[in-house]
């Protein structure tokens, strides 16, 4: 069975204006691919392991080339089991409001657990990179308090830091929704969640699987 890993990162809940496009769009998703199941990780209320000196060592001893053994490899575990739940997703769904012009904390703690070397990307013998979750797909929905273009778009960390990260991974095929302004007063706001709602569906209408 085919699984959508969505990944939430805002922990407003209900309240959250991002995953009032997501929601949404999560279930015309099912309702036209009722073959796919959807693996929901909330970074809001997921306990993720702590990044510690131990567990950041095992990562210099796979930059080694060496296996991940003893006590550090206990350590490890946990790690091991969001790595293996993230690279076996059949497709990515990201919701994730922009803060501070770039990403909530929680989604940059999730990206430093999973992003390691041999088991999400390999150096070759010439230093290039190959990164190792090909032929996958990721939309990410966002919403944001301003508008990011023209000659603000200088102060946007969020796309570009998305697309650089996931692109060393191996997944270059991202499409974004983004939700903006929001901030700019309540039949603003409304209108732009309309919108984005609409860009989401004509995605939909266009995906296949």
């Amino acid at each position: 069975m085919l699984r959508l890993l969505h990944i939430i990162a805002t922990p407003r809940g209900e309240e959250s204006r991002t995953l009032q496009i997501s929601e949404p769009f999560l279930a015309a998703f099912l309702e036209k691919n009722p073959g796919w199941i959807v693996d929901e990780l909330d970074l809001g209320n997921e306990a993720l392991p702590s990044l510690s000196m131990k567990s950041v060592s095992g990562k210099y001893v796979l930059l080694q080339g060496k296996e991940i053994f003893g006590s550090l490899r206990e350590s490890w575990a946990e790690i091991l089991q969001h790595i293996e739940r993230f690279k076996t997703a059949d497709l990515f769904l990201l919701s994730v409001p922009m803060w501070n012009f770039s990403i909530p904390y929680m989604l940059k703690h999730y990206i430093d657990l999973i992003v390691q070397p041999r088991y999400l990307f390999r150096y070759r013998e010439d230093g290039s990179v190959e990164g190792l979750v090909k032929n996958k797909k990721m939309i990410v929905i966002t919403s944001r308090g301003g508008s990011y273009g023209g000659e603000l778009e200088r102060f946007d960390h969020q796309e570009p830091y998305l697309r650089t990260i996931f692109g060393f991974i191996g997944i270059s095929d991202i499409v974004f929704i983004r939700a903006e302004p929001m901030d700019m007063g309540e039949e603003m706001q409304k209108r732009k969640i309309v919108e984005a709602k609409e860009a989401t569906l004509k995605l939909l209408a266009d995906f296949h699987a």
